[in-house]
């Protein structure tokens, strides 16, 4: 993993220009890496992978919610196909709950998580802070 890759994502966080979808990707290649033990990726865990994959999925909410779709199941109510541990994102909405950033949260069983957004620019900071955190871990 480069520090060139680190650095051009958090000047996206701090531009406010990242993407779910670049995070999503972020992800991915360290899973890749990870597993495959390439150099420079041995202070990658998959509770970082697994972080990564819940800050996109929630990202994507609010890119959902700019669009007037945060209520679309199918591209962003299902997080099965976005993450390996659903823990991670009711922990995380929880905690935007316990903040009022997001209310009306409902889980259904068969792996979709909705919710309303009700401070978008504070959601956004709010996650954009902890992606920028974590950058910052992986890059130590």
């Amino acid at each position: 993993m480069s520090v060139k890759e680190i650095t051009e994502l958090l000047e996206k966080v701090n531009n406010d220009t990242l993407t779910s979808t670049e995070i999503a990707a972020f992800a991915g290649m360290l899973q890749e890496n990870m597993y495959k033990r390439s150099p420079g990726f041995e202070n990658v865990s998959k509770d970082d992978v697994q972080w990564f994959q819940t800050y996109s999925f929630v990202l994507n909410k609010l890119e959902l919610f700019y669009k007037g779709e945060i209520y679309d199941i199918k591209s962003g109510g299902d997080w099965r196909q976005a993450m390996d541990d659903v823990r991670k994102l009711k922990f995380l909405v929880d905690e935007l709950e316990e903040k009022k950033l997001v209310n009306e949260v409902t889980w259904f069983i068969d792996g979709i998580a909705l919710y309303n957004i009700t401070e978008p620019e504070m959601y956004k900071k709010q996650i954009f802070e902890k992606v920028r955190a974590s950058l910052e871990k992986i890059m130590d």
